[in-house]
């Protein structure tokens, strides 16, 4: 299988879904814009042209544009952040005092980092819990970080930990923290606001003075119940097509299909035989970026084991 051809598709449905969340942004900033200060001359069709074309001002458009910016720039800036909240943890340097298995782990993250040309070594953490599992966040050398629990280091030998962390650190040359935290802000700002409207909208929907802003309301009632449904679905999607790719980049990085695949199995084989907790408010927005969680479905975050194994042989295209 040709890894690298796996990661160009996936990029280009990422793209995909990213055009899908600004698409549905737009539209409800128009359909906002002529619910609350339509063209009384125009039918519905043209005053979605006339915002779209600026000979009217899309005011709703620009406010929740500028919404999103606010957002974006915070998440930018702070997001890496959230992956660490309530993180019992020990950060790992390679300048401190480190027991056999920590100076290993440290030699792994140097290693992967050399061979995908980072130019900076991501901070590693280890987290003090029996799950196995592991996470990536941040996109840069401020921010990129790496943290594996106690239970993956025992359970995992030292080709199947190196395969993890390879996993991890394709997660941080894609800028997957980066992209799903940007994407979870479009979803809440189109949610957001796609409510707010409806809301003040419910009961005014036929009794309007105009045609074209009675049309505009109805439609967002509707969306606010459709969109939790679509942008989720979204979401989900593009979290497992990400999943996909850092395999992907894992082969790339370690020459060796085989030791992800044995990771996989044995990392899915001790959370079907152990119920694991996530209570933290970090463990939740962990949960996602974790290597392993039980899919799949449209409403899963990760591809099924089976799924992700048979892309690894190489029976399955992606």
């Amino acid at each position: 299988m040709d890894f690298r051809e796996v990661i160009r598709k996936n990029n280009f449905r990422t793209k995909l879904v990213i055009i899908s969340y600004i698409v549905i942004m737009l539209l409800v900033g128009l359909l906002a814009d002529t619910a609350t200060h339509p063209d009384p001359y125009l039918d519905f069709a043209m005053n979605m042209w006339a915002f779209v074309t600026l000979a009217q001002t899309p005011v709703a458009t620009f406010i929740i544009l500028g919404l999103t910016l606010i957002g974006l720039i915070y998440i930018h800036y702070r997001g890496h952040k959230l992956m660490l909240a309530g993180m019992n943890a020990k950060q790992l340097s390679p300048d401190g005092e480190l027991n056999p298995q920590e100076r290993q782990l440290c030699n792994i993250i140097e290693e992967l980092s050399l061979s995908a040309s980072l130019g900076y070594i991501p901070r590693l953490y280890i987290l003090d819990t029996d799950e196995p599992n592991a996470f990536a966040a941040g996109w840069s050398a401020q921010n990129a970080l790496v943290g594996v629990t106690r239970g993956l280091l025992e359970n995992l030998n030292r080709q199947e930990v190196q395969a993890v962390l390879a996993h991890e650190v394709g997660h941080i040359i894609h800028g997957d923290s980066k992209l799903t935290l940007y994407v979870g802000i479009l979803a809440n700002v189109i949610l957001t606001v796609t409510n707010i409207f409806s809301q003040l909208f419910i009961g005014f929907s036929g009794r309007g003075r105009n045609d074209a802003a009675n049309k505009a309301r109805a439609l967002l009632m509707l969306l606010n119940f459709l969109l939790p449904w679509i942008t989720q679905i979204l979401y989900f999607y593009l979290s497992r097509t990400r999943e996909y790719m850092a395999d992907a980049a894992a082969v790339e990085l370690t020459q060796d299909n085989q030791a992800m695949i044995s990771a996989l199995r044995k990392i899915s084989g001790q959370h079907e035989t152990n119920q694991y907790e996530h209570q933290s408010t970090g463990q939740a927005y962990r949960k996602a970026a974790y290597i392993f969680n039980k899919g799949d479905s449209v409403f899963s975050t990760h591809p099924s084991i089976e799924n992700r194994i048979a892309a690894l042989e190489g029976r399955k295209t992606l």
